[in-house]
């Protein structure tokens, strides 16, 4: 519960963040006067090398970071629970291929394949960034799910669906895979977390969302080659991804145990 509070907590703060920032996210304050300015009472996160607040920055960035975690996650939730759906349920040939598929896939590392094809695509937008990182976050997901089906499609309650005449599809996506979904949820809310780390590693790098617009890691971006004069633009972020994703980790663990009547009695 305490995890959630968090996590709320930086979701409303993402969410109001133009209406609390105290500067304009991209706008330069004084290149000659306010340039790399350490924490104050008017700057408490100090200015960066173009004068721009690192507060509003990291207030506004928030929006970026989250946004992208979220909607990667539910991009590459939904493919994963349709393709693992239906390799479960199909069985037999059709399983053995799809799930060689994802084999041949997953041999090859996911930040490699990111790096590459962010490379190669150039200029980024978030929206490009979303697509990417969800469309490559989906393999294991199909795993978890096709296991699922697996376990389930043999019921009781499964054999009277169908022999009540439910088509193959009514019987997958009504009967069986609501029955499916709690180890996904779980799943899913730990690949937030490490989304947002991803995304950050991504952005830092230069690959991820471009400036000027703002986020977690390529603020931090902004001040490493200078990073201990630069201090308070490495520590702030790097607070924030810090407690956010501490946060959802431990909301994904709460949700583990909950969803596991055994190690829910044994906790």
């Amino acid at each position: 519960m305490a995890g959630l509070a968090v996590v709320v907590a930086v979701v409303v703060v993402a969410l109001v963040a133009p209406l609390i920032a105290p500067y304009d996210a991209v706008a330069q304050l004084g290149i000659d006067t306010l340039k790399s300015r350490p924490p104050s009472l008017a700057h408490p996160f100090g200015t960066d090398p173009l004068s721009r607040d690192v507060l509003s920055r990291v207030l506004l960035g928030s929006r970026v970071s989250l946004a992208v975690a979220a909607l990667s996650v539910l991009t590459a939730t939904t493919l994963g629970t349709v393709y693992g759906a239906v390799a479960g349920y199909a069985g037999g040939r059709v399983d053995d291929l799809l799930m060689r598929g994802v084999d041949a896939a997953l041999s090859i590392p996911r930040v490699l394949l990111l790096i590459t094809v962010l490379a190669l695509w150039g200029h980024v937008s978030a929206a490009v960034l979303i697509v990417v990182i969800g469309c490559t976050g989906w393999l294991s997901v199909s795993r978890l799910v096709r296991s699922e089906v697996l376990g389930l499609r043999s019921r009781d309650w499964v054999t009277a669906a169908r022999a009540l005449g439910a088509t193959p599809a009514r019987t997958l996506f009504r009967h069986i895979l609501p029955n499916a979904l709690s180890p996904v949820i779980v799943s899913a809310t730990l690949g937030v977390a490490n989304v947002i780390l991803l995304e950050a590693g991504l952005s830092f790098l230069g690959l991820g969302v471009q400036p000027p617009e703002p986020s977690w890691g390529n603020v931090m971006q902004d001040g490493a080659d200078q990073i201990r004069a630069l201090w308070w633009m490495s520590v702030f972020p790097g607070l924030a991804i810090l407690i956010t994703v501490m946060a959802v980790n431990v909301v994904g663990d709460g949700l583990r145990a909950a969803a596991d009547p055994r190690r829910r009695h044994v906790a």
